[in-house]
């Protein structure tokens, strides 16, 4: 699937090496530019090797330079600028909310188009077929793994999320070949949940990844990686992708077993009735 050079660029920017960051910078810098130039000059502006422009270019899907330079022209998006940017202090409520709602609008759309469904097909197929699913979130991504249990445990799988450091360490060690268990990271670097992941591995499970940026140690780590766009920007949350990912996955489960998705999901309501104030 032909994926946007631009938001694959800044995706993978943060996991890149010294050289592969000088000419992905340049490159989102001055995009307009580098798609009128040769190899030999982006490698003289650069001071780089031509090869290394070269192996680049095919590091992100493309078959050469020139191809590379097809891929900016076609996705040249239009200027972007930080939150803070389009905001001032004297902005009122109305004027803010609806550029925070635009923001997370824009990173739906770039992080659909970066969406790999294939890998999504393969990962609801897996965890329909597991007989028990685990999964392993730290810190922000905690409340991401938490909420996927609760999806899943509404329509009656046996799934668990475990947040604790010692304890992902542990489960992880318990699990088999019947068994997935699922990595949530948004930098891909979390110790702790690849530590998990790798044990789980070794046990016989098959293991997925849910992160927001390419080519880091999870993937490395995970039989299928799911990357999000989700740039990091401050005080605007990659979760609003996080959680419209673990709704398709859950809506793609659910949909396997509806008739008794349904009957889980009205037993949950009734259980709750009582508890509901009238």
């Amino acid at each position: 699937m032909e994926k946007n050079l631009y938001m694959l660029l800044e995706g993978m920017y943060p996991s890149l090496h010294r050289v592969e960051k000088k000419i992905a910078g340049y490159v989102l810098a001055h995009a307009e530019a580098v798609a009128g130039m040769s190899v030999q000059q982006l490698a003289r502006e650069l001071g780089v090797a031509e090869s290394s422009i070269v192996r680049f270019s095919k590091s992100v899907g493309c078959t050469g330079f020139a191809a590379f330079k097809l891929m900016l022209v076609k996705y040249a998006p239009s200027a972007t600028r930080t939150i803070f940017e389009e905001l001032t202090p004297g902005d009122d409520a109305a004027t803010v909310t609806k550029k925070v709602f635009s923001r997370n609008i824009d990173t739906l759309e770039r992080a659909l188009g970066l969406l790999d469904f294939d890998r999504i097909g393969q990962a609801v197929d897996w965890m329909d077929a597991a007989e028990r699913i685990l999964f392993f979130g730290l810190g922000a991504s905690a409340s991401i793994a938490e909420d996927f249990y609760i999806r899943l445990m509404r329509i009656g799988m046996n799934a668990q999320a475990v947040t604790d450091a010692h304890l992902s360490q542990i489960a992880a060690g318990m699990l088999d070949s019947r068994a997935v268990a699922v990595g949530i990271t948004h930098t891909g670097r979390t110790l702790e949940v690849v530590h998990a992941l790798a044990t789980a591995r070794e046990q016989g499970a098959r293991t997925i990844a849910i992160t927001g940026i390419p080519k880091t140690p999870v993937e490395r780590t995970a039989d299928l990686c799911l990357e999000l766009y989700s740039p990091e920007q401050l005080f605007i949350s990659p979760r609003v992708a996080q959680v419209s990912l673990i709704d398709s996955l859950y809506v793609g489960l659910a949909l396997r077993r509806k008739a008794s998705a349904l009957s889980y999901v009205g037993r949950m309501d009734t259980s709750l009735e009582d508890f509901r104030l009238k």
